[in-house]
């Protein structure tokens, strides 16, 4: 078996074909090439068989490492023009739109992630504080889920955190849903400043209200007869959310 072949098995990266592989003495590099015509956008599903000019962009990517050895992949990609987003290089099926790691580096650095401390992931994957943040926050994107906080409130079983580090000068406030046990929202702050950007993302756009703003008490027609009140309002404290009890 040749080497190309067995590297193709080896890395399973879908929508490419090995061309080369280079040994060097702290990594493998591995060339690749699409195995498409259609150039696809990064950013959209748009594809096209136009390229925007003749260039080509040589682009690498960190895949697993292989043993001691850091395993590099190089493609040469061309560009397109977008309808939408404009010239881009074109994208890849097994890496993320802006990422230099692979789909498959990402995930296990996010993995480890949820699993122990950062200290710990920089030193097994041989990365950075600030390479860790940015990979949450591809994977997060792609992987969250849009509609997570539609029906929030049907049941009414949601709980507000609030945790604090760096002894207690930074805060995270934590929203989660009960009925799946999963936090659904988060962001940095505390108080009723992090709990009213929660709810201004559950509040509908102003032309999206069913209901019509509450009008004022008609005037009465006898002078001598005295006005109706207007309905009062009702306010509502910040607090701790109440749940319902388990069923």
């Amino acid at each position: 078996m040749r080497v190309t072949s067995a590297f193709s098995r080896l890395l399973k990266l879908p929508g490419v074909w090995v061309k080369k592989v280079r040994f060097e003495p702290d990594r493998v590099v591995v060339v690749v090439a699409l195995r498409r015509r259609r150039l696809q956008c990064p950013k959209c599903s748009y594809s096209t068989r136009n390229r925007e000019n003749k260039y080509h962009h040589d682009s690498v990517w960190r895949h697993l490492d292989l043993g001691v050895w850091r395993l590099v992949i190089h493609a040469r990609l061309r560009r397109l023009r977008c309808l939408e987003h404009g010239v881009l290089v074109e994208g890849v099926p097994f890496a993320r739109d802006g990422a230099r790691f692979t789909r498959d580096f990402d995930d296990l650095v996010c993995w480890l992630a949820s699993k122990t401390d950062k200290t710990a992931t920089c030193r097994l994957a041989r990365i950075d504080w600030g390479t860790i943040g940015r990979m949450i926050e591809r994977v997060g994107s792609e992987l969250i889920d849009s509609d997570r906080l539609n029906d929030l409130f049907e049941n009414f079983e949601i709980s507000i955190d609030e945790v604090a580090w760096r002894k207690g000068h930074r805060y995270l406030t934590l929203i989660a849903d009960h009925r799946t046990g999963r936090v659904v929202w988060g962001c940095e702050g505390k108080g009723q400043a992090a709990a009213d950007r929660f709810f201004a993302e559950l509040d509908p756009e102003p032309a999206a209200c069913a209901s019509p703003p509450p009008q004022p008490a008609p005037r009465s027609a006898d002078p001598k007869q005295p006005r109706q009140p207007p309905e009062p309002a009702i306010m509502v404290p910040f607090g701790p959310s109440p749940t319902a009890p388990g069923r």
